[in-house]
């Protein structure tokens, strides 16, 4: 076996290793960085394979394929690389930067893959007097010279620069492993350099087999090292600035990280209290601190200057090796909320007796354990407005569990109403969410209305009690207007299209009705002789008639003019014609008004449900073509009464 086939079998076997490397981490749990390394794993196989088949052509076109090869490594790894180091500074790269960046290395892959009609990436011949191909021409092409070499030594030049100067972003226990990325870098980078200033044999490409003696650092970064399973944080821009002392420890109780908040606290330099064992910082006069590292509970101490600190330990709940089971410790001053709540326990008794005048109901719930560990709410004041809201006494209110204060609350609704609101309020609840709840009661045979709020306040729920009666009839009053008829007091068009749309709505699947179209034959000639103050009298009398004859259920609504519609739910076609025939009877009746007896019978139009239409806009469309049928029946002619102003659907 010849050098050329040993080295050419190392590099093979190098490939694979990488493009298995690159595979395991791009199909892998995503880490941070796990995708661009193994995309660059994949990228430096090509470059690898590629050499390989440089070594063993003998062809010119076999290698012109491993040429290929070489330069699509060459080409990519920057990019790539870029990519990668990005990610670990914590910045996302744009699809649309990586296109443009991604311009001129495919160009130059496609270059070298048709260099021998143009020359652009090296000069030819290929090969040497004694045959051999040169993976290192002696000439190379403008486009190498002047665009992909520079090219590529910028972006990458860029990367590893990248990765260097945006080393702040990472804490100061996991930046080893960073440097140890970009050093791993710079070997390969150096080769590439050496290799183009020509330096070295011109007939073996050198560059892939240094990628063969890094392949155990490499591995060894990503197995041992665990390079891509620590996430950077944005160290300086939200760690350092937090106003709150904070300390981070390992899982053997050591300072891996701390703050500008816990230097002052301490008086000590991160860079000093790296890796020291916590009782360093804290003594013998701080044992709140270990008891919160032992008890997982928020402790508070008071420091020598009198100031009060909250102090609570959070785990660093991750499945990455290097932070598991760390812990986070945290200082909060709350000196001013001590004097804050030392005055308010102050003035608890005045408190308490403007909350006891107030008019709405106020109950103030706790979280206590009941007897089978499980966490219950239970009431713990209550002020006299709320017992009036309950119909019990306040006092009686006090030790209830909140489900069954407000099933009192929510008793004059349906159960499964009442369930729901119950569901919602222990839901936002256990949550700390704010929630709003409006009911209908019925006490002592008045109807009102109570909006329910609940709000966290500590760690207790403040549940207040508001009558909105008042608001609701005027909510009720303005909806009433927008959807009445204010000259005859029937639905307008508004009003019919929602209430018979939500009736049909409603309808089983073999529900039956009708719908009826009615129009004023003479109105039009009775408003201009008269005026439309007969004209608006008319038009009242009418409605009633409509009322009158129709039953309580039907809707009733006046699109406009001298039309009124009608929805007769639950008839069959014979009780539906039965009605329309009276109704055709009734409103042909004289119309009395003053000294002025008028005749304005109406055509009517009858659409039946579902025969004719299953919706209400097709119902309103046959019922009023039938009622226009039924028009030009009367037109002209006088002496059509009674069933002959009906028409039917067809």
């Amino acid at each position: 076996m010849n050098l050329n086939v040993a080295l050419s079998v190392l590099l093979v076997f190098t490939a694979a290793c990488y493009l298995m490397m690159g595979s395991r981490l791009i199909t892998s749990k995503r880490e941070v960085g796990s995708m661009p390394i193994g995309v660059l794993f994949v990228v430096i196989s090509f470059w690898v394979v590629g050499a390989a088949i440089e070594l063993l052509a003998e062809s010119y076109s076999v290698f012109s394929v491993g040429r290929t090869g070489h330069f699509i490594g060459t080409a990519l790894t920057p990019i790539v690389a870029y990519v990668c180091f990005r990610e670990y500074t914590g910045s996302d790269t744009a699809p649309r930067t990586l296109a443009l960046l991604s311009i001129i290395p495919l160009v130059s892959v496609l270059l070298a893959a048709t260099n021998v009609y143009h020359e652009f990436m090296w000069y030819l011949p290929i090969a040497n007097e004694a045959g051999q191909f040169l993976t290192r021409p002696e000439r190379w092409g403008t486009w190498f010279l002047f665009v992909h070499l520079p090219y590529s030594y910028a972006v990458i030049g860029a990367a590893i620069m990248t990765l260097l100067n945006h080393s702040s972003a990472v804490a100061p226990a996991h930046r080893r492993g960073l440097y140890l990325l970009t050093a791993a870098c710079v070997v390969p980078m150096t080769a590439t350099v050496v290799y183009d200033l020509g330096i070295g044999p011109n007939t073996i490409s050198f560059v892939p087999l240094v990628f063969s003696v890094m392949l155990p650092i490499y591995a060894w970064l990503i197995i041992g090292e665990k390079i891509v399973e620590f996430a950077p944080l944005a160290y300086e821009a939200v760690f350092q600035h937090m106003q709150d002392p904070v300390v981070v420890v390992d899982d053997q109780c050591r300072v891996i990280g701390l703050n500008h908040g816990a230097e002052n606290m301490l008086s000590i330099a991160e860079s000093a209290a790296l890796r020291e064992p916590l009782e360093t910082l804290f003594g013998e006069d701080s044992p709140e601190v270990f008891e919160v590292l032992n008890s997982g509970a928020p402790q508070k101490m008071m420091t020598s200057t009198g100031r009060f600190l909250h102090v609570q330990v959070s785990p660093i709940d991750t499945s990455r090796t290097s932070a598991r089971g760390g812990k986070v410790l945290m200082f909060r001053d709350v000196s001013d909320v001590e004097n804050a709540q030392k005055e308010v326990r102050q003035s608890e008794k005045l408190l308490r007796t403007i909350i006891n005048h107030s008019v709405n109901g106020v109950i103030r719930f706790r979280w206590e354990t009941d007897s089978n560990g499980r966490p219950i709410l239970r009431s713990i004041f209550a002020n006299a407005a709320a017992g009036r809201f309950l119909d019990e006494p306040a006092d009686d209110l006090v030790g209830r569990v909140a489900p069954d204060l407000i099933r009192i609350v929510t008793s004059d609704i349906e159960t499964r109403e009442a369930d729901e609101a119950v569901r919602r309020f222990e839901t936002a609840a256990r949550s700390g969410d704010s929630l709003q709840i409006e009911v209908p009661q019925r006490r002592r045979g008045e109807d009102r209305w109570l909006r329910i709020i609940s709000e966290p306040m500590g760690d207790d729920i403040a549940t207040t009690f508001v009558d909105i009666t008042d608001s609701k009839v005027k909510e009720r009053q303005m909806e009433s207007i927008a959807t009445s008829d204010p000259l005859t007091g029937v639905l307008n068009r508004r009003g019919f299209e929602r209430d018979a749309t939500e009736r049909l709505s409603a309808s089983d699947d073999y529900a039956t009705g009708a719908l009826l179209f009615i129009d004023l034959n003479d109105f039009k000639t009775i408003n201009d002789r008269f005026g439309h103050e007969i004209g608006d009298q008319l038009l009242r009398i009418a409605a009633q008639r409509l009322r009158k004859n129709l039953r309580s259920c039907d809707i009733i609504g006046r699109p406009g003019g001298d039309e009124f519609v009608a929805l007769v739910p639950d008839v069959d076609a014979n009780t539906a014609d039965v009605l329309a025939v009276r109704l055709t009877k009734g409103l042909e009746e004289p119309y009395v008004i003053g000294d002025k007896t008028l005749h304005c019978p109406a055509s009517i139009g009858l659409a039946l449900y579902p025969e004719n239409a299953s919706t209400l806009t097709g119902l309103l469309r046959e019922a009023d073509e039938a009622m226009y049928r039924a028009k030009a029946r009367c037109r002209g002619v006088t002496s059509i009464h009674g069933g002959d102003l009906l028409e039917k659907a067809v």
